[in-house]
């Protein structure tokens, strides 16, 4: 039941936003704003054995178009937001057994937003195919290299296995987003509730929703967040803190997971610290990790923001009891603000081990640019 529901509301509410905004925006396009961005990447895999490089899409933000648009209704605002990616092959798309895949494939599942949002003293609505409210969790990061490297590292290598040290055999489920995960929260067709901004930066959100875009996954998702931002002292700061859970459907696993992240930038020297932690009970496998990144944002060049940052992150437990995954990255992001770019480049070394199996090590090469509109 709590299926059909939620994917009527979501589906309404998509079928609603299109009529609406056809019939609205040219008549006051004042109130409409188009926005997007391309950002590919040349991204290059050595996992112990061969080597791949690949021109890909950019899985830590991949290219998109959007609209906006919003309308004063009674006392509040509403809001419609439509943004989809393009489809391009994603660095995610990648692996060993999938090494050029086609370089556009655009599926239903490349549906990012498209929702209803009525913001009003009593804090904001959202319905339809968007953020849950844990959905950024663990991204509090005031680094600004967060289009390169964020607390999500498999985003570049998620597809590729790990290779059994000495023979090359892959195992199923070492794969690099296998072990690397960072718990996150995603985008669903959700009910969601968000408060006010109250007591100096904080904010609570809350949100139930389940996946509308992939026929007979029904699982029901939940989710209460925390959120704070706030510039003081010479200080910005952000912090999220969340928790969600997962009603397993046709044959799934509950899950429970809990998240939180908090990032501090020093505006007169741009240095800034980031610190994520998140845990999970996956039927009974109680997964966990700390990510840590360290960085600093100078105005060097005429051109704009010069940003470099370090960052690491330890797991455990996140495939199989008494697993250990360890990375670490360096990434530069230097911004070109008369084109409207951001030019990048990185490297990570992935690192795992389990009980009684040695794994080669996977090192990734990424640089690429974003362009923004």
């Amino acid at each position: 039941m709590h299926q059909s529901i939620l994917m009527r509301l979501g589906q309404g509410a998509a079928a609603g936003a299109f009529v609406m905004a056809a019939g609205t925006v040219s008549a006051q396009e004042n109130n409409a704003r188009f926005y997007g961005f391309l950002n590919p990447i040349i991204v290059s895999v050595d996992d112990g054995f061969s080597t791949n490089t690949q021109l890909v899409d950019n899985s830590n933000a991949p290219s998109r178009i959007g609209l906006w648009w919003e309308t004063g209704m009674a006392s509040g605002t509403l809001k419609f937001n439509f943004e989809t990616a393009l489809g391009i092959r994603g660095a995610t798309s990648i692996s060993q057994g999938t090494p050029d895949p086609d370089f556009l494939n655009y599926t239903r599942a490349s549906l990012r937003k498209v929702e209803f949002i009525y913001e009003g003293n009593f804090g904001t609505i959202s319905l339809g195919q968007g953020s849950m409210s844990t959905d950024g969790m663990a991204g509090a990061d005031l680094s600004g290299t967060g289009f390169i490297s964020t607390r999500s590292i498999s985003d570049l290598s998620a597809g590729y296995s790990f290779r059994v040290a000495g023979t090359g055999a892959t195992n199923p489920g070492r794969t690099v987003g296998g072990v690397f995960n960072d718990f996150d929260g995603g985008r669903l067709g959700r009910l969601r509730y968000d408060t006010p901004r109250f007591g100096g930066g904080f904010a609570v959100g809350a949100s139930v929703g389940e996946n509308i875009l992939v026929s007979g996954a029904d699982d029901l998702n939940y989710d209460i967040s925390l959120f704070y931002d706030a510039d003081r002292g010479g200080m910005k700061y952000s912090g999220r803190l969340g928790a969600g859970w997962v009603d397993g459907a046709n044959g799934n696993p509950d899950n429970t997971s809990v998240v939180g992240s908090f990032s501090a930038l020093h505006l007169d020297s741009g240095i800034n610290g980031t610190l994520v932690a998140g845990w999970r009970d996956n039927s009974g496998l109680g997964s966990n990790y700390v990510y840590t990144k360290l960085g600093v944002r100078r105005d060097w060049l005429s051109w704009g923001e010069t940003r470099l940052s370090a960052d690491f992150f330890w797991g455990n437990d996140s495939v199989i009891s008494g697993d250990n995954g360890f990375t670490w990255g360096l990434q530069g992001t230097q911004v070109i603000e008369s084109a409207n770019m951001e030019v990048y480049v990185s490297y990570r070394q992935h690192q795992y081990e389990e009980p009684g199996v040695s794994y080669e090590d996977v090192g990734v090469w990424g640089i690429g640019g974003r362009w923004f509109w």
